[in-house]
């Protein structure tokens, strides 16, 4: 953290790049399989082209896919709440219409049987009733969801959660939201005077 308040930037909840981390690695390895079967049969010139082109192409593209999953989810900005749910872009919230933070789950896909289903963990940011610019935002679904004024974290795809995580993104809403409303407090006071 550094400089006024203004221009803080401070992570509050980091993401997990793992699981692009494991579809580089499984791209990868098609890759390389590819390559052994065409170094067995000893394709022709053109399927060597074409693989060393796809390789070219899907290089670049992976990386820039598992860069961006390495950003984090939630960065705190002067005095707005930088909420990143999507590969190709941030929305950066103002604190005052921030609220609170809590936990939640949701079911994991695919096991909805007649047992209780199996859930993954989420961080729940709700914002603002007052704050109908924010109710929806598009996002990428594996990485949460922007509803109703609810942004709702996967926790698969960032920081382990556990109640002291929420409890403690909570203590630095609150901190936040204090330290922005101080200098709006005393530019009043002195306006007054």
């Amino acid at each position: 953290m550094t400089g006024t308040a203004s221009e803080r930037s401070e992570v509050w909840l980091r993401s997990n790049p793992r699981p692009a981390v494991a579809g580089a690695a499984v791209a990868g390895l098609a890759m390389a399989m590819v390559v052994a079967v065409l170094w067995t049969v000893g394709g022709p010139g053109w399927c060597w082209w074409a693989v060393a082109l796809a390789a070219a192409a899907s290089v670049p593209i992976v990386a820039a896919l598992v860069v961006t999953a390495s950003l984090p989810r939630l960065v705190r900005q002067g005095n707005r709440l930088r909420v990143r749910l999507s590969p190709l872009a941030a929305e950066d919230v103002p604190l005052e219409i921030v609220e609170c933070v809590f936990p939640g789950s949701s079911p994991l896909v695919g096991t909805e049987s007649a047992a209780a289903p199996r859930r993954v963990g989420t961080v729940v940011v709700r914002l603002a009733e007052r704050a109908v610019d924010w109710k929806e935002r598009p996002t990428f679904a594996a990485w949460g969801t922007w509803s109703d004024g609810h942004v709702v974290i996967d926790g698969r795809w960032c920081e382990p959660l556990s109640l002291e995580v929420t409890k403690q993104l909570g203590q630095r809403i609150l901190e936040a939201k204090r330290e922005v409303a101080a200098p709006a407090r005393l530019d009043a006071e002195t306006a007054c005077r």
